[in-house]
């Protein structure tokens, strides 16, 4: 564990108290010095840490920490709530935690492994985001879990409007824009039994940039956080409102009522877009007509050998991109 790490748990095992920099030294059995850089290194990310010339340090009790406290008060469905500072991958971790009577719910303030759809990385920088993962039992079929990544995406668009005020839009299938940036990615996982059809867990993957951070080089035209001011929300709050509205959702999927407010969010409809049905550079121009009941996406080609003819992508096949 690091001195960062460890410097963390033990000023929130003590929040709102004062601890001398020879104390915290002396608990971590490190130099003051290291307690310093740490120190400032949580300051960086975001954590409000106050200090008194020959007192010490202490963690204000408003800091935007991922804590037990500030998510749990605000569940409104029962989940087994595991929280973490890092992890390699909330969804990785969510498999181990296999769900019994109740989903299990994964919440981690960094990720050093997040992933994307098709095998792409995710950015998952500390203090700046929140990164989730619910796994559960459901009562669908296999063919329904397209409908469960495009719910996960109107259950963070809620959510954020709740706790953040600004409505979001939704980039088929899975990704939520704020100010044509990307501002979170969905990941839906299934294991399944193939001789019932049924899904034995499902394991639904959420990453959210919350405020400004630090992406790399090549994505910071394309990443963007839901607000341009540090701690101006709860990331707590946020995670427990995502997860309420998810359930929320899920426990009526079969009658779909949610995809007229996907459809209402998917900002590509109506519009020329570039599809890649090889997920390569290669692109064919269509224009995104719909959103079918199936929640596959209907476009009319522009060109090559099937232009002007429409046909109905589904996840998995397609990436898609709009026209500059």
């Amino acid at each position: 564990m690091s001195t960062r790490t460890e410097l963390l748990k033990l000023l929130s095992e003590n929040t709102g108290i004062y601890l001398s920099g020879q104390k915290i030294g002396e608990s971590l059995g490190v130099s003051r010095n290291a307690v310093w850089k740490a120190m400032q290194q949580l300051r960086e990310e975001g954590y409000q840490i106050e200090s008194r010339s020959r007192v010490g340090y202490r963690l204000k009790a408003k800091s935007n920490m991922l804590s037990y406290d500030a998510i749990a008060g605000n569940l409104r469905y029962p989940c087994e709530l595991k929280i973490f500072d890092s992890v390699d991958s909330t969804n990785n971790v969510a498999k181990d935690l296999r769900p019994s009577d109740k989903p299990v719910l994964v919440i981690a303030n960094k990720q050093t492994a997040g992933r994307g759809r098709l095998g792409r990385t995710f950015a998952s920088p500390s203090g700046t985001g929140l990164y989730m993962s619910v796994s559960l039992k459901p009562d669908f079929d296999l063919d329904k879990s397209l409908y469960v990544t495009m719910a996960a995406a109107v259950a963070v668009c809620r959510a954020v409007e709740t706790v953040a005020g600004i409505r979001p839009k939704i980039k088929w299938v899975n990704d939520v824009f704020h100010n044509g940036k990307k501002v979170c990615g969905i990941l839906t996982e299934a294991q399944s039994n193939f001789e019932t059809g049924k899904i034995d867990t499902l394991v639904i993957g959420i990453g959210v940039n919350c405020f400004p951070g630090s992406f790399p080089e090549e994505l910071r035209e394309i990443a963007g956080s839901l607000s341009s001011r540090r701690n101006s929300f709860s990331r707590g709050r946020l995670s427990a409102e995502i997860y309420n509205e998810m359930m929320t959702i899920l426990s009526d999927l079969q009658s779909r009522t949610f995809l007229r407010e996907y459809r209402s969010r998917c900002f590509i409809l109506g519009k020329d877009i570039f599809i890649h049905p090889n997920l390569n550079d290669t692109s064919i121009r269509a224009r995104a007509i719909d959103i079918d009941e199936n929640g596959g996406l209907v476009v009319e080609y522009m060109e090559g050998r099937k232009a002007r003819q429409i046909e109905t992508l589904t996840t998995g096949e397609v990436s898609v991109r709009l026209e500059p």
